[in-house]
């Protein structure tokens, strides 16, 4: 009997040694388990602070009118697993991670994707690949945070399984995105907001999971006793689709910054509240509970996912459902939209010749220049003040004066050319001719009459008709009709007969009969005699005298004008235009209205221009091969614009002249002169423009550019269509931006100061002794 009980006591004894035993190694087990994950944690997160600094912030805007659909930030979702990296060493190392963010402040929303360095460009790529006309640009990390500020923050979490859907774009009746902006777009004055959706893929896990409750549920329903029919085929088609997408382990976070908590609390609660438009009556988003809320905004700051706890996944459709790019149809206020497209140049621009700017896109940047040869066709500028219209005209005339080439500008403020006149290269100063009207006391002589050959007499008269027609009659209104005309011509034709005549002449002609009459003798061409000696003998007094005081009066005002009749009263020109394209001259006319008046530097503009042209049109007595390249820049151009131009640039390039126009406004310009610009500039450069020239310019940039990017280009940027090689490149955008206080300090306003007296003293002439000769042949 006692030899039982001692058996049950030892074998009691032995089993709870046993049980002990289990128990300190399930202990053990258990801590060892433990430790096991923590190390594995531990070994996965060791580094992520380092990750987190070579983080790259990008913001992305996109065009306000883009039709993108939310299906292309599907397809970029679903493309992105691919940054997920496997085998078994990859369990120890934590995925690469996305960050995808909204932030607002006050009247500002911006989108926002940030990654490590080691993805910019495939993220880049894809982004881009989903929105073609999206800008990725590297930006600073956006802060939303103030000192004064007060701070409530959530994260959302899944409440039900993973392989349980959210609601999707497709189930929702509009874009998700117009109330999740909404609620942004109400942040005042020190308020901020901020979503931060954190993604990485996720293993496989989780869609087997959802496979194996599907197939758990078919067994259950194939048997009729066991069916409970808790799912419909709908909801189990929906986890169907779920589990076969991508699915990304995904943190959501939401901030709130505002002057007082109650506000801030509030912002949040209304962010919240447009998350709630996802959930579905199989799963929805939640507030996790944050127990380390210091850790909390750790995890915000370096965009960390979190290492324990509770995460969702979530499927690329529903993560495209959270987050995506707006299009048109989004009219959420204070969205920060790219104000205008752009776009990359070919791959054909010349590699060198004339620089122009560099095309600047998704990162990629490339020098563009113009050849020789194209720019013979011609180019046209055309952009608001303070676009960079002119620094762009300015740096082109200084590379070619640089490469001692002959230029000409003509500039109705004087500004560009004194800047211009500092940076000149000191081996050509020599070449510098400056035409100032403003210089009274020692004027140049240009006279209208002087020609080189009997037809270029009918061009400039045709010319002077033109100049009228530009002052006083632009609508053609009958004011310079026919009459006025024939009798300018005739004028003109009569005094090319006496010798050095200049237009003093022409208004003498005009009011003086007897001095018509001793030059009637000289006259050779019978026409031109006919209308003195039949029509104009055969006209009443009264008919004469007013269609002859008409027409002196519109010129009187000009030929007694001292200082314009100081330079265009001189028989022989200092200033000779023909010359200056055949030794490669530097000229510079500089017509400040500010100094001129308006209406005299005008006039002076539109005598200046045809001359020029006239000069290039002489050149055809020369072998082509012996024209040297003249290039010739004129700002403001719509107020010497006339019928002229139309022939110049159809005819200019086989002279070796080459025009580069620039002005504000298209509708400045005639019907004519602008079908001619059209139809003949072979390079078109255009900065931001108004409304009404972006409807007549967009055809001419369609479909690269429209309207709206025209109207919105930002500064130092343009958009240009342009030829090489004769032949048309789609049109592309370009940036001008040039360090003009770097520019400045280079120049000297002494060398300008040296260059503008020795121009004036090998050019000009003094006051007393014009002034005496014009008095003497004019008889005034």
């Amino acid at each position: 009997m006692n030899s039982g009980i001692d058996l049950l006591t030892n074998m009691t004894e032995w089993v709870s040694m046993v049980f002990g035993i289990v128990a300190v190694l399930s202990v053990v087990v258990i801590v060892t388990a433990g430790l096991g994950v923590a190390m594995m944690q531990w070994f996965k997160y060791k580094n992520r602070e380092e990750v987190s600094l070579r983080f790259v912030v990008m913001q992305i805007l996109v065009p306000r009118d883009n039709e993108v659909k939310i299906e292309a930030a599907e397809q970029m979702f679903a493309a992105l697993y691919s940054i997920k990296r496997g085998g078994f060493w990859q369990r120890f190392k934590a995925q690469q991670h996305l960050s995808f963010e909204i932030v607002a402040k006050k009247e500002a929303i911006a989108f926002y994707v940030s990654c490590h360095e080691s993805l910019v460009s495939l993220v880049e790529k894809q982004i881009s690949g989903a929105y073609p006309g999206a800008e990725v640009k590297v930006v600073e990390e956006p802060n939303i945070f103030s000192e004064e500020g007060k701070v409530e923050f959530a994260e959302l979490v899944v409440r039900d399984k993973s392989y349980m859907p959210l609601k999707t774009y497709k189930e929702l009746a509009t874009d998700p995105l117009s109330l999740v902006t909404a609620t942004l777009a109400k942040m005042g004055e020190g308020e901020a907001a901020a979503i931060q959706v954190l993604i990485s893929p996720a293993d496989s896990n989780w869609s087997k999971a959802g496979k194996e409750y599907l197939s758990g549920l078919k067994k259950a329903e194939a048997d009729p006793e066991k069916a409970s029919f808790k799912m419909s085929p709908e909801d189990m088609q929906a986890v169907d689709t779920k589990v076969g997408k991508p699915g990304f382990l995904t943190t959501i976070r939401l901030v709130s910054v505002a002057p007082t908590q109650e506000q801030a609390r509030a912002n949040l609660n209304n962010v919240k509240g447009a998350f709630s438009q996802f959930n579905s009556e199989m799963n929805g988003l939640s507030g996790k509970s944050i127990g380390w809320k210091s850790q909390f905004m750790v995890d915000f700051i370096y965009r960390y996912q979190s290492m324990f706890g509770q995460n969702s996944i979530l499927s690329s459709d529903e993560l495209a459902t959270l987050w995506h790019l707006p299009n048109k149809t989004i009219e959420t206020p204070h969205i920060v939209w790219l104000p205008a497209r752009m776009a990359p140049a070919t791959g054909g621009i010349p590699t060198s010749g004339l620089y122009l700017g560099k095309s600047v896109y998704r990162g990629q940047e490339r020098a563009i220049h113009i050849t020789e040869k194209d720019r013979m066709r011609h180019m046209y500028v055309l952009g608001r003040t303070g676009t960079g219209k002119t620094e762009l005209l300015k740096s082109m005339i200084l590379q070619d004066i640089k490469a001692g080439h002959g230029v000409c500008f003509l500039e109705p403020h004087g500004e560009g050319i004194d800047e211009l006149l500092e940076l000149v290269p000191p081996e050509r100063a020599e070449d510098v001719i400056v035409f100032d009207p403003a210089d009274t006391e020692r004027p140049m002589g240009f006279n209208l009459l002087e020609v080189n050959h009997e037809e270029e007499m009918h061009f400039v008269a045709s010319s002077i008709i033109n100049l009228m027609y530009k002052l006083y009659d632009p609508h053609k209104t009958g004011m310079v009709g026919p009459r006025f005309e024939h009798a300018i011509r005739n004028a003109m034709l009569t005094a090319a007969v006496v010798p050095g005549a200049t237009f003093i002449e022409v208004t003498r002609i005009l009011q003086n009969e007897k001095y018509v009459q001793e030059l009637l003798p000289k006259i050779k061409d019978p026409i031109v005699k006919r209308y003195w000696t039949e029509q104009i003998a055969q006209t009443s007094e009264f008919h004469k005298s007013e269609t002859l005081d008409y027409i002196v009066s519109k010129f009187g005002r000009f030929i007694t004008n001292k200082m314009i009749r100081n330079i265009i009263g001189q028989s022989q020109s200092t200033l000779n235009f023909r010359k200056a394209m055949d030794e490669g001259k530097i000229v510079f006319l500089k017509l400040s209205k500010g100094l001129l008046g308006e209406e005299d530097a005008n006039f002076l503009g539109l005598v200046l221009v045809p001359k020029i042209l006239a000069a290039a049109l002489s050149r055809q007595d020369m072998p082509r091969e012996e024209r040297k390249p003249f290039f010739f820049y004129v700002d403001e151009f719509q107020n010497f614009a006339t019928p002229d131009f139309a022939q110049i640039l159809s005819e200019a390039r086989k002279y070796a002249l080459s025009l580069t126009v620039a002005n504000q406004f298209v509708s400045q310009i005639d019907e004519e002169v602008r079908n001619a610009i059209f139809g003949n500039v072979g390079t078109m450069v255009v900065f931001r423009m108004g409304v009404s020239d972006a409807n007549i310019m967009a055809q001419e940039f369609a479909p690269v550019f429209n309207e709206s990017d025209l109207t919105n280009i930002p500064a130092q940027t343009t958009y240009v269509k342009t030829i090489v090689e004769g032949t048309p490149v789609p049109p592309f955008s370009m940036n001008v931006w040039r360090d003009l206080e770097a520019e400045k300090r280079m120049g000297d306003r002494r060398v300008a100061e040296m260059i503008k007296e020795l121009s004036r003293l090998k050019y000009g002439k003094d006051r007393e002794e014009v002034e005496n000769e014009i008095e003497r042949r004019g008889q005034l």
